[in-house]
């Protein structure tokens, strides 16, 4: 009997030695298959990042409308008028019923109050609920514009620029704008100078659209220095003058403006209007990095880890990309998610890695989406999903990428096909799902 239990135990445990033996083998093939599949992916192409991330700024012609919005007064003002609406209407008083403070408006812009008028013409024109309402509220604005308040003739330009209320007029948007702009505001002097550069509400006119920016450019205004400097060396369809726009970024990057000290640092990085000079480069460079500008902190990382115009330093450098690619840049995005995936100066960590191509592929940024495609392809990072795969391949062949293309070829209507192709989309020897599941969870482990 002790015999047969000594037996029982040692038939016991070789069991488990062979189960364990076994469970093993299994696991070291799954690591090796997945690591396959991540090799292939650490040994696709990565795109050559530029220093200088440079924006489409014709952008430029319509934000800077939202610049010429409701100051703090204005938006006080309105929130006080909404806010007696709304006491009004908890007191139970009928909505139609002029409320104490519209009344004394009224009776102030009766009185020839220009302000007054300008107030009483925006709430009638904003808060309309009656017919009539409008009519009236532009009868108020035009007097308070007609005695000069620049505030009441600005606000008449931009709202015959759009449809906010009626159809676009051009020709009463330029009488009022121009009124304006000749009272010396130099906000309005940009803002014309930008619509008769834009040429959508105003005939295109580049001559008077450099004269009223210069114009607001004069007065010290640094948007205007900012956005003459675009269009002496960035705009098309403007006299190309490199050397003056050096010399408006540097007005505009000495009052301070972060946008103005990264072009003036790409000026002097690609030796543009001025000779080149990488330490001018990385001043004013940092000066717009350390205001929290993304594209600056993307030029500092990418200056620091390549060395020019001071010592390499990749962690250093690393750290200014992850800031950028936190406040959302797709080119540090996509950097961070192959820091991430090759363990270059953080820990490899292949989750945090598709994590960051996400975010940089839904930017359209083309390289993370082919990079995406194949880490649900094959379970690298994120769960395998043959349709995710199949929509980021077709994004990133949108944006022209060949092997994206070659890939969609591997695809059938049911899934995967066979392996082809001199970069295959599938691990051939991970085909079994069974390999393919823990191949996934032990790379994203």
């Amino acid at each position: 009997m002790k015999w047969k239990g000594a037996a029982a135990v040692l038939s016991g445990r070789n069991m488990a030695i062979g189960l364990a033996l076994a469970g093993s083998v299994l696991l070291c093939t799954a690591l090796a298959y997945g690591g396959k599949s991540l090799e292939a992916l650490l040994n696709l192409p990565v795109p050559e990042q530029p220093v200088f991330v440079v924006k489409d700024e014709q952008a430029f012609f319509s934000v800077f409308r939202n610049a010429m919005g409701l100051d703090e007064e204005e938006s006080a003002a309105r929130r006080a008028a909404l806010g007696a609406d709304k006491a009004a209407e908890a007191a139970g008083e009928e909505d139609e019923a002029p409320s104490e403070w519209m009344r004394q408006l009224r009776r102030q812009a009766a009185a020839g109050d220009a302000r007054a008028r300008f107030w009483l013409g925006r709430f009638l024109l904003e808060d309309a609920r009656q017919p009539g309402m409008e009519k009236e509220g532009i009868h108020w604005l035009e007097l308070a514009a007609r005695q000069g308040l620049i505030r009441a003739q600005l606000y008449l330009g931009m709202m015959y620029t759009s449809k906010t209320v009626g159809p676009v007029d051009a020709a009463l948007a330029r009488f009022w704008l121009e009124k304006a702009a000749k009272q010396h505001s130099p906000m309005v002097q940009l803002y014309l100078g930008l619509l008769y550069g834009q040429g959508k509400v105003l005939p295109r006119d580049i001559g008077k659209s450099v004269y009223w920016t210069e114009k607001a450019a004069e007065s010290g205004f640094a948007m205007a220095q900012f956005a003459r400097g675009l269009m002496a060396a960035f705009l098309e369809a403007y006299p190309r003058d490199e050397a003056l726009a050096v010399r408006y970024f540097r007005k505009a990057a000495e009052q301070g403006m972060a946008k103005a000290q990264f072009y003036l640092a790409l000026m002097y990085w690609q030796g543009r209007g001025v000779p080149k000079n990488d330490g001018e480069a990385v001043h004013w460079n940092a000066l717009a990095a350390e205001q929290g500008l993304p594209e600056a902190e993307f030029a500092m990382g990418q200056m620091a880890r390549h060395g020019i115009g001071l010592r390499k330093d990749r962690e250093w450098g690393l750290m200014w990309i992850d800031r950028a690619a936190h406040q959302g840049l797709a080119e540090a995005q996509y950097d961070m998610g192959e820091a991430y995936l090759e363990g270059r100066g953080v820990e490899q960590n292949v989750t945090t890695a598709a994590a960051w191509f996400y975010r940089a592929a839904l930017q359209e940024h083309g390289a993370a989406q082919l990079k995406l495609a194949y880490m649900y392809a094959n379970g690298i990072g994120v769960e395998p999903d043959l349709e995710k795969t199949a929509l980021w391949l077709e994004k990133a062949a949108s944006a022209g990428s060949a092997q994206a293309r070659e890939w969609l070829g591997q695809l059938g209507e049911d899934g995967e096909k066979a392996v082809s192709g001199s970069v295959p989309l599938f691990d051939d020897r991970g085909e079994n799902g069974f390999f393919r599941f823990f191949s996934g969870a032990l790379i994203r482990g």
